[in-house]
């Protein structure tokens, strides 16, 4: 599902990321796991397409990621550490104005939404404001957000970083949840993966 071959990222002279490779099949859990500056971020920017790499190769579904990343796109869902979702607008509202992004259709808009707001836990506060929410609600709604194009690949940027125990043990049992839906899912995490035991987690750094 994800084929990254010999991936070189610099950013002048700084090497990023130097002669990584892996690949990730469908329905698989992969998690890079390292310390601050190890190039975890960078390589998932590569493979989601928000950067070209300097040299190697990167591909999504068989698809080259820097050949034709639009279509790449469609089928991955990027979600990153920080919260990059609107805090002035209701969580609900968050969810519309995604659906708008990733051209949901209006018939099946309501239903998709609602299957997403219980999915996530978040049914009885979809009418408060983002910032309002926990630190663990806001990583629920940014997954739910990541989820609405039902994307085949979810890249997640360090997910559970600043999130109390039982939040952190909640979101991986709704990653568990999307996981048995064959899904490839790509966390990176500076504590090991085994928080989640049925995750099957490859320690690898990469740099």
């Amino acid at each position: 599902m994800i084929s990254v071959s010999s991936l070189t990222k610099k950013f002048g002279e700084t090497v990023a990321v130097h002669n990584l490779s892996f690949d990730v099949n469908a329905g698989e859990v992969f998690g890079l796991i390292g310390p601050d500056g190890a190039g975890k971020t960078t390589t998932l920017r590569v493979i989601s397409t928000a950067m070209n790499p300097t040299a190697g190769h990167v591909s999504v579904g068989g698809v080259d990621t820097t050949r034709d990343p639009e279509a790449v796109k469609k089928v991955i869902g990027y979600m990153p550490q920080r919260f990059a979702l609107y805090p002035d607008l209701t969580v609900v509202e968050n969810l519309n104005f995604f659906a708008d992004i990733f051209g949901a259709p209006r018939a099946e808009r309501a239903a998709l939404i609602a299957r997403l707001l219980g999915f996530s836990r978040l049914t009885e506060f979809q009418t408060r404001l983002a910032r309002n929410l926990s630190g663990g609600m806001q990583k629920k709604l940014a997954l739910a957000a990541t989820l609405m194009h039902t994307p085949r690949v979810l890249l997640l940027d360090e997910p559970t970083t600043g999130v109390d125990p039982v939040s952190r043990r909640e979101f991986w049992d709704l990653l568990t949840e999307v996981h048995l839906q064959s899904r490839a899912i790509s966390p990176i995490e500076e504590r090991a993966l085994q928080t989640d035991p049925k995750a099957r987690a490859r320690e690898r750094s990469p740099s």
